[in-house]
């Protein structure tokens, strides 16, 4: 196991204006599973190939256990990569395929059949070990590209969005099986992945990227209950939070509607104007008849999507201060299967005021 410190590691390509990553300042703790999350070309995969030694540093240095490994080859690092594509070779049976790099480096034929047997039984393809990949499913090929790392026990695994090949369905079983392995293993794993619910259910920490700059590191919980920024806010989460803009301060409060209003605690004078964020299921329905009370919010139902064990419910407000808008066009709400809904329907939308976010004019979390 090893811990894997980005101390101020950059990459900026050739002919490029700009690096693809920026000054990286990240540590990896030993033997946690870090989740590395953004959009496409933010950066990530090109973080991930700066650590294995496939994509050269321009700025800073990346350590393996206290160790700087910024100039050294790919193959002294101790480093074990998995491809989002597998890379297999399709002329080799799997048990060949995961003991290939050990007959490259010298590894007595014994040790590389008992190592390439443990690593088969942990991952359970023992009765798969001489089958070629052509006749393997893309869940049993990712497991023998896991096996090919797994056998030559690396201080790092480092995982391109390995399942991005596989159906959603498989995808499900097969991160649980990923998180479950590697917390047997105990070796340190940087993850890299453009899906929010992989890096949500899978990492003990979750770093996200965007335009090559740390946004945020923390654990999953963190980054959804408390983002620091109105990105990580967007970006995490399923639906995604709600994002109502250019709300007036007055007088040390928010004025979302003539119901609605939020104490704004600042330095020095304030923001005239912040965005509130409001995740789905921070909002509900009130019921016919009950009496309104602060924090209710006016709308119409647009859309219902029903999910099968619950509903979300699109609604555009009505009654929102003049000049206030929602991001999305309209507001999301998680409610529960049996909520009775229809679409064209009026509602009070009760805000439960302790899960509300507010961010700055820059983007950046006030609270």
């Amino acid at each position: 196991m090893a811990t894997v410190t980005f101390e101020g590691a950059s990459r900026t390509y050739p002919q490029s204006t700009r690096p693809a990553v920026d000054r990286l300042e990240l540590e990896v703790h030993d033997g946690e599973l870090l989740v590395v999350v953004g959009p496409s070309g933010c950066g990530k995969s090109t973080s991930l190939r700066m650590l294995a030694g496939l994509e050269p540093v321009t700025g800073g240095r990346v350590l393996i256990d206290g160790a700087d490994v910024t100039t050294r080859r790919a193959r002294d690092r101790d480093v074990a990569m998995v491809f989002q594509s597998y890379a297999l070779y399709p002329n080799m049976t799997a048990g060949e395929n995961m003991g290939f790099a050990l007959r490259n480096v010298g590894v007595s034929k014994a040790e590389t059949r008992a190592r390439v047997a443990e690593a088969a039984r942990i991952l359970q393809l023992e009765d798969l070990l001489d089958r070629r990949p052509s006749r393997m499913s893309g869940g049993q090929r990712q497991r023998v590209a896991m096996g090919r790392a797994i056998v030559r026990n690396p201080k790092v695994f480092c995982m391109d969005e390995p399942l991005s090949n596989l159906d959603a369905k498989l995808r499900v079983s097969t991160r649980a099986e990923i998180a479950g392995l590697q917390r047997r293993l105990g070796t340190t794993t940087v993850y890299v992945t453009h899906d929010q619910t992989e890096a949500m259910t899978m990492g003990d920490r979750v770093c996200v990227l965007l335009d090559g700059e740390l946004q945020q590191v923390g654990s999953p919980t963190e980054l959804y209950e408390r983002p620091r920024n109105t990105f990580v806010a967007g970006f995490i989460g399923s639906p995604a939070i709600n994002l109502v803009d250019a709300v007036p301060v007055r007088e040390g409060r928010a004025v979302v509607s003539d119901s609605l209003e939020l104490m704004v605690a600042a330095q020095g004078p304030g923001p005239s104007e912040v965005t509130v964020g409001i995740r789905p299921e921070g909002l509900e329905v009130v019921a016919d008849g009950e009496p309104p009370r602060a924090g209710d919010l006016a709308a119409r139902v647009t859309r219902i999507e029903r999910m099968g064990s619950e509903t979300f419910v699109f609604a555009d407000p009505t009654n929102l201060t003049p000049g206030v808008s929602v991001r999305a066009g309209h507001l999301v709400v998680r409610v529960g299967k049996r909520q009775v809904v229809t679409e064209g329907q009026p509602l009070v939308l009760r805000t439960h005021l302790d899960e509300v976010l507010l961010f700055g004019p820059d983007g950046d979390a006030l609270r």
